[in-house]
């Protein structure tokens, strides 16, 4: 999808600031990523689904919006999309219904962060999938303008780059955002030249590397 989400080396926005050492501003920060992470392991959404909802954010609101901002709002319509919630409970911030608390235990907090540490396997075995490309093969990334999520930025769209490593066999982000399933396929690390990407006002010696799964690649 082409939209505000694809910001790579696009001028007027100036540096983006980080801090290694906080990763949350404010309590209500926390809380949304924390409400995220725990729906992604009980309701039908997996964290490509969630990327993809927040692309679909209007680009006045996604440029208005704090980053854990977009989280809660993909989150919120995307349990409203699996029929978890209806808008007026999201108006309301009140439930229509309660749960018979037998049937549904409450979970110890230790559990949930041992299972979000843990996180969830996306690799497959090196047999379910050949490999199309190999280290050291030049490769152009496809030029395509795809209307739903994918992992490409449009700046190496028709671009040349260099296989550098193989990385396994993964689920693939494009199909599992839409609920086509994992499509399993080789992800590789693609160098480029920084020049060939930026021009003459790039590094002449350097470069970037890009993860990107086989689907996105064709042979140079």
């Amino acid at each position: 999808m082409d939209g505000i989400h694809d910001m790579g080396g696009m001028h007027g926005f100036g540096p983006v600031p980080c801090d290694q050492d906080r990763a949350f501003d404010y309590d209500w920060q926390k809380r949304a990523f924390a409400l995220t992470e725990a729906l992604a392991w009980s309701v039908p959404f997996c964290a490509d689904e969630h990327r993809a909802a927040i692309e679909r954010i209007a680009p006045a609101d996604y440029l208005r919006l704090d980053y854990f901002e977009k989280w809660a709002v993909a989150a919120t319509a995307l349990v409203q999309a699996a029929g978890l919630v209806d808008p007026q409970e999201v108006a309301s911030g009140r439930k229509r219904f309660d749960i018979v608390q037998a049937d549904h235990p409450a979970v110890d907090p230790a559990d949930v962060l041992a299972a979000t540490k843990a996180g969830a396997e996306m690799t497959f075995p090196a047999s379910t999938a050949a490999p199309r490309f190999a280290v050291g093969q030049p490769v152009r990334v496809q030029a395509n303008s795809p209307a739903g999520h994918t992992r490409v930025p449009r700046y190496v769209r028709n671009h040349l780059g260099l296989v550098v490593a193989d990385s396994g066999v993964f689920q693939f982000a494009d199909t599992m955002a839409t609920g086509q399933g994992p499509s399993p396929q080789h992800c590789y690390t693609v160098e480029f030249r920084a020049s060939d990407l930026w021009g003459n006002v790039a590094d002449a010696n350097g470069s970037v590397c890009l993860d990107l799964w086989e689907d996105y690649l064709e042979p140079a």
